[in-house]
């Protein structure tokens, strides 16, 4: 379950909890700006919204403007809620699948549920997946020149630091679960401690290569790999590969025969 917050029309404000002069949705909201205004105040149950585990912010049309993890709710004539944002997820820009015409601008649904089965949520297991290898080897180059001796050649060290990040991983299992497993150096078996088997044995239904979606084969690069570890930048790239290509062994596996 997740509380949603439906932003209303835009309006000036007077001693508003969190200070705001201005309320209600803008085309141009950042992030962080459609977070702070869908915090509340709203009508509500405080015991409802403290079980939740993430606040939805969105548009009037339910697109998902911000999503934050719920940290608690603070009553004053109405409720407050407060959260750490979480910066590029998978939902923003998406819309809400369980719709509602409630006038009201705060409900509850299954959200994560619905969002479970769908094609959005497909292509998003990829973003992960693209991210999560990128974040790894861009972290593995980072910690070599962190570890660095200060007074070695530069050049020899950033070579160091490339020849660290070329090694596994380079591909991402995906399991029909949506669970990953990073792997290399081979992308049609998997080893599980020492035996390499088929990663198909055990519910792995799909391999994201770094070397297909970059178009490479041989060493990587640095400077292309960092910016896929931000969520939106990987899923522009995926999606400019064309999703039904990207995702169609994932699908093919969820869907039931006819």
């Amino acid at each position: 379950m997740a509380s949603r917050v439906r932003l209303g029309n835009l309006r000036e404000v007077r001693d508003h909890p969190s200070g705001m002069t201005e309320t209600g949705f803008r085309a141009d909201l950042t992030q962080p700006e459609a977070f702070a205004r869908g915090r509340g105040p709203f009508p509500g149950d405080a015991d409802s919204v403290r079980s939740e585990r993430e606040l939805f912010v969105t548009a009037p049309d339910d697109e998902v403007l911000a999503v934050a993890t719920i940290t608690g709710v603070r009553e004053y004539d109405e409720l407050v809620v407060d959260g750490d944002l979480v910066v590029d997820h998978e939902r923003v820009g998406t819309r809400l699948l369980i719709r509602t015409p409630a006038e009201n601008v705060f409900s509850c649904a299954d959200e994560e549920s619905a969002w479970a089965g769908s094609i959005e949520r497909a292509r998003w297991v990829y973003v992960r997946a693209l991210v999560e290898v990128a974040t790894v080897k861009t972290a593995s180059y980072d910690r070599r020149l962190a570890g660095a001796d200060p007074a070695a050649d530069p050049e020899v060290t950033l070579a160091t630091a490339n020849e660290t990040m070329q090694v596994v991983p380079r591909y991402v299992m995906i399991h029909r679960s949506g669970k990953l497993r990073l792997g290399g150096p081979y992308a049609d078996t998997a080893d599980w401690d020492g035996h390499v088997e088929p990663w198909t044995d055990y519910g792995y239904v799909d391999c994201l290569r770094l070397d297909d979606v970059l178009g490479t084969s041989g060493d990587l690069d640095i400077d292309v790999l960092r910016p896929l570890t931000s969520r939106a930048t990987a899923a522009e790239l995926l999606e400019s590969l064309g999703w039904d290509k990207v995702i169609r062994r994932f699908v093919d596996d969820r869907t039931p025969p006819q």
